[in-house]
């Protein structure tokens, strides 16, 4: 999990610290506001907003979680984004098809 947490976009990961976020979930090194506070010394959890945070900070707290369950929540939240855009990827291509030219045409 820690490969795919490392290789996700930064959309995905944001995606994920929002949802555990929602969810309450807690890592070995605790909550989102608990992690900033302890690993951000600038700002802290004054700045909250996982959007605004590095790809780096973001992967650090979520590889923090080791209970299967919130692994498998991370997963299914991956996969959905994977399944979005394979999703994206068809409708481009069935718009630039043959039968779609000559349809317009």
């Amino acid at each position: 999990m820690e490969d795919k947490i490392e290789t996700a976009d930064k959309k995905v990961l944001v995606d994920i610290v929002r949802l555990a976020q929602k969810r309450g979930l807690r890592g070995k090194l605790g909550g989102w506001k608990e992690f900033l506070d302890n690993h951000d010394k600038k700002f802290g959890a004054n700045l909250s907003d996982p959007s605004k945070r590095s790809h780096e900070i973001l992967t650090a707290f979520l590889k923090s979680f080791s209970e299967e369950e919130d692994l498998k929540f991370f997963d299914n939240i991956m996969r959905h984004h994977a399944n979005q855009y394979m999703l994206e990827q068809l409708k481009d291509k069935s718009y630039e098809s043959p039968e779609q030219v000559f349809f317009i045409l």
